[in-house]
């Protein structure tokens, strides 16, 4: 019966550890990419723009911060805070939803899906300006 508890407690222990760190390497947390994202939403300040780049993880997905300006700069630049995960199933996956964003394209904006957080989709906080 001894033997039994010492090999049956390692393995429930195993399994509650897990369930309690579903995302074990997140360095982002819901609160935190919000916080992150208010200051940013919005701003024509285009010098205190983050350098393009991931800026950690959530949901064990990288987020990423894309910055992409095109014939006039900085008039027409545009910040993106997204998962670094395709629209469609991986964005599904990742607990993303799929938004569409006009982007800067030569002298023109077209439309592209990103896979962005659900938190920032909800507040409406993944773009700027």
């Amino acid at each position: 019966m001894r033997a039994k508890a010492n090999f049956l407690f390692p393995v429930l222990l195993a399994i509650a550890l897990a369930a309690a760190a579903k995302y074990p390497h997140d360095t982002l947390s819901d609160e935190a990419l919000v916080k992150y994202a208010r200051p940013l939403h919005g701003s024509q300040d285009f010098a205190a723009y983050p350098k393009p780049g991931v800026i950690g993880v959530h949901h064990g997905v990288n987020v990423v911060v894309e910055v992409r300006c095109s014939d006039v700069c900085p008039d027409y630049t545009r910040l993106v805070i997204h998962y670094d995960a395709a629209p469609g199933a991986d964005c599904r996956a990742a607990g993303g939803r799929e938004v569409d964003v006009l982007m800067p394209f030569a002298i023109a904006v077209r439309n592209e899906k990103f896979c962005v957080p659900a938190v920032l989709a909800d507040e409406k906080l993944y773009t700027a300006p």
